[in-house]
């Protein structure tokens, strides 16, 4: 009989030892999803500004081209160094404007500028919020 009752009470305990192991991993899964959901949250937000941002100067952008389209002009801003080796000098040009083609052009390098820095920023703050979020555990 002490046999059978020390069987059983091995039993229990290594069941018992068991069961802890499971729930002490269900609460470290629990904990690791609801890190991985505030991850998610935040990338989100994170994604969803910074596509705003980019959505925001690409209309600018846009509206710039509709209005060279249109027949409007695009004027850049620009101005020439005064040189002090050359006796004569034009002075500084207030604003350069450019044919439609060139201003077109213009427009389309600026169009990926922007985007490129758009996506620079992005995977900048994506990578800091990972690195905070790194530091916090």
């Amino acid at each position: 009989m002490l046999g059978a009752t020390l069987y059983y009470r091995t039993l229990y305990y290594d069941a018992e030892k068991a069961r802890k192991i499971a729930v002490s991993d269900r609460e470290k899964q629990q904990v690791a999803f609801e890190q991985l959901n505030h991850q998610m949250q935040t990338i989100s937000a994170l994604d969803a500004r910074h596509t705003k941002e980019l959505a925001d100067v690409q209309a600018k952008n846009d509206d710039l081209r509709r209005k060279l389209n249109s027949g409007g002009r695009v004027l850049v801003k620009g101005n020439c160094p005064i040189s002090t080796t050359s006796p004569s000098s034009l002075g500084h040009a207030g604003t350069i404007e450019l044919s439609s083609i060139a201003g077109r052009n213009v427009l389309d390098i600026r169009s990926g500028i922007i985007s490129d820095q758009a996506k620079i920023k992005y995977l900048q703050d994506y990578i800091r919020r990972i690195i905070d979020e790194t530091n916090k555990k």
